[in-house]
């Protein structure tokens, strides 16, 4: 099979990547990034240039010293915005291309997702085996079909 792209398929392709252009400003000025903490008591939610759009506090974040809680919240915003950037190099890389939005992780400092590691196939051996962590039956639970009863 030819791998070339035809002129129409050129063309096409053009057209999408202009009509996305044309949206980018719209769908970048949308995307919002956020983040919590540990006690799940504190969440901040900020656009793509780290402008604060929503903070929520439980009453426990109150207990907080205002020294702790105001470095929290930094922190927060940091992470919040960090994840708002990395959707809007995706909406980016939709209308620029993949090589483009590499570009913009690496020059904003982001993760890059790693390749998945491939492992080859065995036939009759499981690669997870010893991952699993398999849960045994409740006593008097009902077995699947076609699977021996545990004793």
């Amino acid at each position: 099979m030819n791998d070339r792209r035809t002129a129409e398929r050129l063309l096409a392709d053009a057209e999408e990547r202009l009509r996305l252009t044309e949206q980018l400003p719209a769908r970048l000025a949308e995307l919002r990034g956020w983040a919590y903490n540990g006690p799940d008591n504190l969440r901040v939610t900020v656009d793509v240039h780290g402008a604060l759009k929503e903070l929520k506090l439980d009453e426990s974040a109150l207990q907080l010293s205002a020294q702790e809680l105001s470095a929290q919240i930094v922190e927060l915003s940091h992470r919040a915005q960090q994840a708002a950037l990395a959707e809007g190099v995706n909406v980016l890389g939709d209308a620029l291309g993949d090589a483009a939005a590499l570009e913009m992780m690496r020059s904003a400092g982001l993760p890059i997702d790693p390749e998945p590691e491939v492992v080859p196939y065995t036939p009759g051996v499981d690669p997870n085996a010893g991952q699993w962590q398999v849960i045994p039956p409740e006593p008097g639970a009902a077995q699947p079909r076609g699977e021996p009863k545990t004793p």
